[in-house]
C-alpha cells in the first residue's frame, strides 16, 4: 500500500512537472510570437511611411510637371518669340498684347503680366473678382531670374491650386525682350483627378505592404520555430543554472528551495514597483537566486552550526561574499549578479560587511534584496525557529529602517508585503517555479534595455 501511494505521488509529481514545463514553454512561445507581431507591425508602419512618402513625392512631382506643361502650352501665345519691343510699344501693339493677355485670363490664368527687361510692368490682365488672389500671391513675390531662366512656384490658397510661372520672352534674333508672368489656376476637374490618383496610389501601396507583411508572418514563424524552442530551452537552462547553484546552498543552509524562489519574487516585485530598467531587473533576479552562492565554500561545521558563531568562525563565514564574487567571475552571463552577492550584507548605517559602506553608496539592487531576504527569513519557519507573524515582520523592517535598510525602500516594500506574502504562502515548489518563469520570461528574453 505504501509503495502504491509512493508511486501515485511520483506520477502526480511528474504530471505537475510536465504541466510546469508546458506552461513555461507556452509563456515563452507567446512572448516570442508577440515580439514578432510587434516588429512586423513596426516594419509595416516604417515601410508604409517611407515608401508612401517616396511615392507621394514622385507623384507630386509628376503632377507638377503635368501642370507646368499645361500652363506653358496655354501661355505659348505670349511667352514664345515676339516681334514686339516691350520697352517701346505703340498703341496697336499694346492693344494686341492686352487682348492676348485677356484671352489667357478668360481660360485658366487668373493674372497675366508682361515685364520689360528692366523688370517694369508693361501689360497686366486680371480676371474679374481675382484681385484678392493677386494680392495673396504678391506676399510671396518672386525674384526675377537671370535672362533665359524659367521659374515656377506652386501655392495652395483658398482650396485652389495655383502655379505662378515666370517665363523669359524671346524677341527678334533670339534675344530676350522681357518676362511673362502668369498665375495659372488648376481647374477643379484636374485638381480632383490629381487628388484621386494620389489617394488611389497611396492606398494601393499600403494594401500591398499590408498583404506582404501578413504573408511574412507565417514564413517568419516557420523559420523561427527552432529559435522559439531554443529560446525556451535557454531560458529554462539559465533558470536551472541559477537554481542549481542557489538551491544547492539553500538546501544546506535553510533546508528548503522555496526560500530562493520567494526571496527572488519579493525582490523582483519591489524592483518592478520602483521602475527599474529591464537590465537592472535581470541582474536583480540573478543576484537573488545566487545571493549566497559563496557559502558553497564554507565548511559544514561552521555553516550548519546551530549555536552562535565565534569571532573566528564569523570571519570565516564572512568570506562567503568574496567566494561568491570569485564564482561569478567565471561567467560573464552571471556577472550582473555581483552587486547583490557582494553587497547584500552591507547596512544602510555602514555597520555591515564586507566593506562597511553606507547609504546610497550601497548598490540599489543590494539594498532591495536585503529587505526581501530579511523579510522572508523572518516569515519562514526554519529548523531553529518558528515563522514570525506578518505584522511582526513588517514592524521589524520599520524598526531597522535607516539603520539596516534604506528607509525609502522599506516604505515601498511594506505597502506591497501583505499582498505578496499571502500570494506565495502555502505555494508548492513547482507552483512557485511556474509563477517565477511566467514573471521573469519577458525580462530575460527581451533585448530592450
Amino acid at each position: 500500500m505504501h509503495l502504491r501511494d509512493t508511486a501515485l505521488e511520483s506520477t502526480a509529481q511528474k504530471v505537475d512537472d510536465a504541466r510546469t514545463d508546458s506552461q513555461a514553454a507556452l509563456t515563452t512561445s507567446k512572448f516570442i510570437h508577440r515580439k514578432i507581431l510587434i516588429r512586423l507591425l513596426l516594419g509595416w508602419l516604417f515601410l508604409s511611411i517611407m515608401i508612401g512618402g517616396v511615392v507621394l513625392w514622385l507623384e507630386i512631382n509628376r503632377f507638377q510637371q503635368f501642370i507646368q506643361a499645361l500652363a506653358l502650352k496655354e501661355s505659348a501665345t505670349l511667352s514664345t518669340e515676339s516681334p514686339y519691343n516691350l520697352k517701346q510699344l505703340d498703341a496697336s501693339a499694346f492693344q494686341h498684347l492686352t487682348n492676348l493677355a485677356q484671352q489667357l485670363v478668360n481660360q485658366h490664368f487668373l493674372v497675366v503680366e508682361l515685364y520689360d527687361l528692366d523688370q517694369q510692368l508693361r501689360i497686366e490682365a486680371v480676371r474679374q473678382g481675382q484681385e484678392a488672389t493677386e494680392y495673396s500671391i504678391d506676399r510671396y513675390r518672386h525674384r526675377f531670374p537671370k535672362q533665359g531662366e524659367f521659374s515656377h512656384k506652386f501655392h495652395f490658397i483658398n482650396d485652389k491650386l495655383l502655379l505662378v510661372v515666370l517665363i523669359p520672352i524671346k524677341g527678334s534674333k533670339n534675344t530676350f525682350s522681357g518676362y511673362f508672368e502668369g498665375i495659372y489656376q488648376v481647374d477643379q476637374q484636374t485638381q480632383d483627378k490629381i487628388k484621386h490618383e494620389l489617394l488611389r496610389t497611396l492606398l494601393f501601396i499600403t494594401i500591398s505592404i499590408t498583404f506582404t507583411t501578413l504573408l511574412m508572418y507565417p514564413i517568419i514563424l516557420t523559420l523561427n520555430r527552432g529559435l522559439i524552442k531554443l529560446s525556451d530551452d535557454l531560458l529554462k537552462g539559465n533558470l536551472e543554472l541559477m537554481n542549481v547553484l542557489g538551491c544547492a546552498i539553500a538546501e544546506r543552509d535553510t533546508d528548503t528551495n522555496n526560500h530562493n524562489y520567494r526571496v527572488t519574487y519579493y525582490a523582483l516585485r519591489l524592483g518592478e514597483t520602483l521602475g527599474l530598467s529591464r537590465g537592472d531587473i535581470r541582474n536583480l533576479i540573478t543576484g537573488a537566486f545566487l545571493h549566497d552562492v559563496g557559502k558553497i565554500g564554507i565548511r559544514d561545521p561552521i555553516l550548519l552550526k546551530p549555536g552562535k558563531l565565534t569571532p573566528q568562525e564569523f570571519e570565516i563565514m564572512e568570506t562567503h561574499v568574496s567566494l561568491g564574487v570569485d564564482i561569478l567571475s567565471k561567467s560573464s552571463w552571471l556577472s550582473g549578479a555581483r552587486d547583490v552577492v557582494e553587497f547584500h550584507h552591507e547596512k544602510f548605517d555602514g555597520s555591515g560587511y564586507p566593506q562597511g559602506i553606507k547609504g546610497k553608496a550601497i548598490p540599489l539592487n543590494a539594498r532591495i534584496f536585503a529587505i526581501a531576504d530579511v523579510f522572508d527569513a523572518l516569515t519562514s519557519k526554519r529548523p531553529y525557529k518558528d515563522s514570525w507573524a506578518l505584522d511582526d515582520a513588517i514592524s521589524m523592517l520599520k524598526k531597522d529602517s535607516g539603520s539596516h535598510f534604506d528607509p525609502q525602500l522599506v516604505n515601498t516594500f511594506v505597502s506591497l508585503a501583505p499582498a505578496l506574502y499571502h500570494e506565495v504562502s502555502g505555494m508548492k515548489e513547482h507552483q512557485m517555479v511556474t509563477m517565477l518563469q511566467r514573471r521573469i520570461a519577458h525580462h530575460f528574453l527581451s533585448t530592450v534595455k
